[in-house]
């Protein structure tokens, strides 16, 4: 059985192509452009586009499940040629939004639900995985650790951020064994950890001091934009982190429940990121 992981270069799905490699699974990676891939050896490389449907079928060929990122952009082709090359299991990772009681008017969530709806109105079986938090947000301080502090609102905010190797885990061990299909999974790490907290991990295990300066819900959204945040999106996303002081994101206990093994923590991920931020 062969498995073609989309966004191979991405965090998310370099974890799944290296679960997938780890158990002996035939696989193929891709991005938009696959000789900017550097994957294990034995691994094949292809370029593939949503956005482009021509891409689609060479990349699919032979292909029986996928381990897919929402791209809104080009889903009704991809489920065409999913169909057309015979693919039976499509693992989309979706976003926690879309199970929000108040989704309907989240644009993050839309965005994300339409996709959703697609795979699931398609003749093959899907799994949707709705992780909340990523711990790789915690790589957007980066620039400011180089200066010995974090900077962020809200910073008691509590989120149970997932490590990309716990997504990676399941994600594999859904493709390998075909189970959950037509199942949402809510992901999430072991327990909630405010961003305070993690300053204080990541401090710990870089061996050096850093201070928490707490950036206004504006100061937030100007940075945010800066780096290309669609106007809309930054209240948003802030609404739902002020909402976390008050309320900690939900912890699920999903990772075990399919891998059998407990989510890895917050400190697990720094210390597997300590490189990052050096």
């Amino acid at each position: 059985m062969t498995t073609l992981v989309t966004g191979a270069s991405g965090h998310v799905g370099r974890a799944v192509l290296d679960a997938l490699v780890a158990a002996g699974q035939d696989v193929r990676a891709s991005s938009r452009d696959a000789a900017t891939l550097d994957v294990p050896d034995g691994v094949a490389k292809v370029s593939a586009d949503l956005e482009d449907p021509s891409t689609l079928e060479s990349a699919l060929d032979g292909v029986e499940s996928v381990f897919l990122y929402t791209q809104r952009q080009g889903i009704d082709g991809f489920v065409k040629a999913a169909e057309a090359a015979g693919v039976r299991h499509v693992v989309l990772l979706s976003s926690g939004a879309t199970l929000e009681p108040k989704s309907a008017r989240s644009r993050i969530a839309r965005l994300h639900r339409v996709v959703e709806e697609a795979l699931i109105a398609a003749p093959f079986a899907e799994t949707l995985l709705n992780p909340g938090s990523f711990a790789t947000n915690t790589l957007g301080w980066r620039a400011d650790i180089a200066e010995g502090v974090v900077r962020t609102p809200y910073p008691d905010s509590r989120v149970g951020a997932i490590h990309e190797r716990d997504l990676g885990d399941v994600a594999a061990k859904i493709l390998i064994d075909g189970s959950h299909a037509g199942e949402a999974l809510q992901l999430s790490g072991p327990e909630p950890v405010s961003f305070r907290e993690q300053a204080a991990i990541l401090a710990d295990v870089l061996g050096r001091p850093l201070r928490v300066e707490e950036l206004t819900p504006e100061q937030a959204a100007e940075r945010m934009a800066a780096l290309g945040w669609p106007p809309e999106v930054p209240p948003e996303i802030l609404r739902a982190i002020e909402r976390t002081t008050r309320e900690p994101s939900m912890v699920t206990d999903v990772v075990r429940e399919v891998t059998g093994h407990t989510p890895r923590t917050f400190r697990q991920w720094a210390e597997d990121h300590r490189a990052d931020f050096a």
